[in-house]
Order: C-alpha cells, then structure tokens, then sequence
C-alpha cells in the first residue's frame, strides 16, 4: 500500500501562503453570503482522529434506499433531510436528499416538477420565474427545454403577480419558481398573490418550487411565525425547496438540501438500475458522503436552539448595520426578513476590498449590497461604515 504523502516543499510553501492570505482576508468578502466563522473545524480534527481522510466515501441515489451494500453514510443524510424537513412543514410527508448546492437543488426542483406536471396532464408545463429571481433558474428552463416565461418585478425585486396573470396560460400547467430572497435585493416572492394569480388564470394543474438559497436556513429558526410560516409546506402549499447549506448552515464547501412532497417521487421514480440494485431519482448519482457527516455534525453541535440564536443574531445585526447606514446619510434599502443591505454603489477600491457584490436598477441606479451573516458584530459593522465614508 501506498504511504501517504505530502506536495514537494515549494508546493507547500505556496499553499501555506495561500492559506495565510486566504485566513487574514476572510472578513473581506462581504457581498456574499458565506458565514466565515463555520466553527468546522472541530468537525475536520474528528475526521483526522477517526482515521476517515484516508477512505473514499460516497452516497449514491436515493438517501432512503433500504438495501445498500456499499459504504455510505445514508443515515446521516437521512436525519438531517427529516431535520429540516420538518422545519419546512412537511409533517413527515417528505423525500428528499443533499445536493451538491443550491442550483443542483434548483435543478431537481425544475426536474421533478416538470416530471410531476408532465405525468398528471399528459403534457409539458411552462416555467414561471422572475427576471430578479437566481440565474440558475432561467438556465435550468433552457438546459430542461422547457417553455420559460420570464416575470417583471416591483422595485424591491418581488415578483410582480399582475405580470403573472398576464403571462400565465390558462391551457398549459404552471411550474411557478418562487424566490424566498432574490439574489441581489434580497426579495421575498408574496406567495400568498402568487396563489390568488394562479387561481384567477385557474391552469390545469401547478408546482410551486421555492428556491430558498439563504434564506431557508434562518427564516424556520425566527421567533417570528410570519416569518417562519414563509417556508412552511403547510402554510405556504409549495412542493418543493431547495436550501444552500454553504451559506447560512455554515458548511464550508458547495452543497445544498433539496425537499419535495413525497408524492412527487412517484412521477420520477422509473427506469430502475440493475448493477445499482433499484431506481436512482437523483439526477446525479453520487454525492459527497463527508457532507452529509459534516451537516449532521453542524444540526447537533448546535442543535435547535443555537440555529435559533445565529438566526435572530444575523437579522439583529442586518437591521443594525442598515440603521447604521442610514444615521450615517448613506441611502440603503433593506427588504423584510432580509439580511442583504442595498446602497448606493461606493467607489471602486472599497468593492474591490470588500469583494461588494454590483448591480445596476432602472428604478434605484448603480447599487452595490452586504450580505450580513452570523460572524458580523457592531465592531465589524462600525468598521465597514467608516470605510463607505472615508
């Protein structure tokens, strides 16, 4: 057997500068929605101590699957799906699996809607997303070859229901993505008008999908229950959701939670793989088995009540750094439930150094925003505001 080595010395002394810029500028990232404290790396000592690093371990297909001679960590993948699942509503009612982010998650969403329309009407759904919706959507309809039919926003970035009545047909079923926090405003689609637009238009048949990247990592842990009933399945009557959980679930690398009402596996689960010893509903075969370790590791080492504490500390901090902003003349937006702050686009040397996500509004001009999330404190808020006006 092989014995385990290291990169020859120059290598290593790249890497190790490159660790050393990458530690130092962590706090540097601000337009975008990584929680740079992820406190993994206990998680990484245990997986150097147990001896795991030196084996290959991948998931493969369904995560409920009974029959599975291959190593895995299924379980694992498993209780944290029904972890989550039900803080999304879904009263046990659910299939789900750890995707590879939140676009793999969008992807299975579109893919299993679709299946699900396609199979109860006998004919091919049109996509409903909103133009300030995430990218991957409208890329997803092109790569999927489904009908995509792009909806106008209000000037904070919600979907604009009148322009989806106008849009909806009323003969062909209705694959509705919905955006629990838009990309760059941070805006929460009203699912509430969404409904009341698709039964006025009354298409054959509809699936709603929430992609709920960021936000549907806080948004179930509030005090508030307007708020948590936003992602609630019961609540709300959506079908499917996608989470990242590299964003406020704090996993260090790519990789996301998709959910679905049970149901709708059914509308997928076909063309059986011998050699795999069942069918395989995920569009990708293997996962990362370390991931669905990882995330268990984060569920339990902080359990409910500390995903409630990091939940309420980053929208405290988000409506302190926006408060902040405004005493300071700076003109901001801020949505509800949002820990993205929108401003005027400050000069050039201030968004390189802390990588501002940009963008340009017919409505609001050249804007730049902040994602605030658990690491952020009125020190690093202070710090940031005095940058934007120096």
């Amino acid at each position: 057997m092989q014995k385990a080595k290291i990169p020859d010395k120059e290598s290593l002394m790249r890497l190790n500068a490159a660790a050393k810029y990458l530690l130092e500028h962590k706090y540097n990232q601000l337009g975008y929605p990584f929680n740079q404290n992820t406190g993994m790396d206990k998680f990484h000592d245990w997986i150097s101590q147990t001896g795991l690093g030196k084996i290959t371990l991948i998931n493969v297909g369904d995560p409920y699957k009974a029959d599975w001679d291959m190593l895995n960590s299924d379980e694992f993948e498993r209780e944290s799906i029904d972890f989550m699942a039900r803080h999304y509503g879904f009263e046990n009612n659910h299939w789900g699996v750890l995707s590879n982010g939140g676009t793999d998650g969008n992807m299975h969403g579109i893919y299993f809607g679709r299946k699900f329309l396609k199979a109860k009407c006998g004919c091919e759904p049109i996509l409903y997303v909103s133009k300030e919706a995430h990218y991957s959507l409208q890329k997803i309809g092109d790569i999927q070859n489904i009908e995509t039919r792009i909806i106008d926003t209000l000037e904070m970035g919600q979907m604009d229901t009148e322009d989806l009545k106008r849009k909806m047909s009323s003969k062909s079923p209705a694959l509705v993505a919905v955006a629990i926090g838009g990309t760059f405003k941070g805006a929460i689609d009203d699912q509430s008008a969404i409904s009341d637009a698709i039964a006025q238009v009354n298409p054959p048949a509809v699936y709603k999908h929430l992609d709920a990247a960021l936000f549907g990592g806080y948004l179930p842990f509030l005090k508030d229950e307007t708020a948590r009933h936003i992602v609630d399945a019961k609540k709300s009557g959506f079908d499917s959701v996608a989470v990242s959980g590299h964003k406020f679930l704090s996993m260090n690398e790519p990789i996301g939670i998709f959910i679905c009402r049970k149901e709708i596996l059914g509308s997928v689960n076909e063309n059986p793989v011998e050699y795999l010893n069942g069918t395989i509903p995920t569009l990708n075969c293997s996962r990362s088995g370390f991931d669905a370790l990882k995330l268990f590791w984060r569920i339990k080492s902080l359990g409910e009540e500390g995903l409630r504490e990091e939940a309420e500390h980053t929208l405290a901090m988000a409506e302190l750094f926006y408060n902040t902003l405004k005493s300071a003349g700076v003109e901001c937006w801020r949505n509800p439930y949002s820990d993205t702050i929108i401003f005027r686009r400050p000069r050039r040397e201030i968004i390189k150094k802390y990588a501002l996500a940009c963008g340009s509004d017919k409505r609001l001009g050249e804007l730049s925003h902040i994602v605030v999330m658990q690491y952020f404190t009125p020190d690093l808020i202070d710090s940031i505001v005095s940058d934007l006006l120096g």
